[in-house]
């Protein structure tokens, strides 16, 4: 069918109505008018979406069923006898709205997901851990100290909100842990931003699952190098690819508490025309091409740099190992 012959066969279904009059011109009689017999029910239609598609050089009557009923697919068998066989049909089901699943409720609880303290808008929830020595309690959440304990204004015992204050966390339904340790943040020589909550007992959680990349398989033990491909799953971006552009780099970068240097980070830069992360995306893990940590997202410019705590220090820094 030619373009127009789809659209007008479309209107005409949907107006449960012939479309075209007597005078209609032989290039334009492709498909059948729906007739008095043909014509499809509106219980049918509720359950059916009608579209252009296309094969090579022909355009198509595009066909999707929500629903698989006798109703549906009676409705189906009409409108493509009305198109003579010329249609593209697809089961699609129930289609939601797209909203982002890292901004929203997780449980059990993900890497990737929105986080933070009360007092904070929202980071991330960057990956779980548990104390070197054993101590109670235990599993942890890692994250930032400016997501997790609010730039040091926070104490032990601080409640952990999944998803964050900004993304509709509340204090009495969506509680998921207590702030446990944070290393404090300085004017100069901060090495990481980094806090652990413990998880409150009870809770799940998918201690591996980077959703809509790969498995954590284990810690980067030999250091990050310059031109290395890298991927997160942070709150506000989801899953990005980067490329490491410097290590043992120690930028100056403003937090509420004033502009505070750190030494020793990893910088990124994105792969692709978006950004490899933006606000939110704090507390972010970040792993190389085998799925191995390999650094903590802190810090970045929104548009083409972003800072990591190389995930060796973190764990030294906080006396954690990672749960994976």
């Amino acid at each position: 069918m030619n373009l127009e012959d789809v659209r007008e066969l479309k209107s005409a279904i949907l107006a449960g109505s012939p479309a075209r009059s007597a005078g209609v011109s032989a290039s334009r009689a492709a498909f059948a008018p729906p007739t008095a017999s043909s014509r499809v029910s509106q219980t049918a239609l509720r359950d059916i979406s009608l579209g252009i598609g296309r094969r090579g050089r022909q355009h198509l009557l595009a066909i999707r069923m929500h629903a698989d009923t006798s109703v549906v697919r009676a409705g189906v068998e009409s409108i493509t006898a009305n198109a003579r066989g010329e249609v593209d049909v697809r089961f699609v089901g129930t289609v939601h709205k797209q909203a982002p699943w890292h901004r929203g409720r997780n449980r059990p609880l993900q890497m990737g997901g929105s986080i933070g303290h009360p007092k904070v808008t929202a980071g991330t929830l960057g990956c779980f851990a548990a104390f070197l020595d054993g101590e109670a309690p235990s599993p942890l959440i890692l994250s930032n100290n400016h997501v997790l304990a609010n730039e040091n204004s926070a104490e032990a015992g601080d409640i952990t909100l999944q998803p964050g204050r900004v993304d509709g966390g509340k204090v009495a339904h969506d509680r998921v842990g207590a702030l446990t340790r944070f290393v404090r943040l300085k004017k100069t020589g901060n090495l990481v931003d980094a806090a652990v909550s413990a998880i409150d007992p009870g809770l799940w959680y998918y201690p591996n699952w980077m959703k809509g990349t790969q498995v954590l398989s284990g810690v980067r033990k030999n250091p990050a190098r310059e031109g290395e491909v890298v991927r997160k799953v942070g709150r506000t971006t989801g899953v990005t690819v980067g490329r490491i552009r410097a290590v043992e780099l120690d930028p100056a970068v403003t937090y509420d508490l004033g502009r505070l240097r750190f030494v020793n980070q990893i910088e990124i830069e994105p792969i692709g025309n978006q950004p490899f992360s933006l606000g939110g995306d704090s507390g972010s893990l970040i792993v190389d091409e085998k799925g191995r940590a390999l650094g903590l997202l802190f810090a970045g410019n929104d548009t083409d740099t972003t800072y990591a705590n190389p995930i060796s220090t973190v764990l030294e820094s906080l006396q954690i190992r990672l749960v994976f």
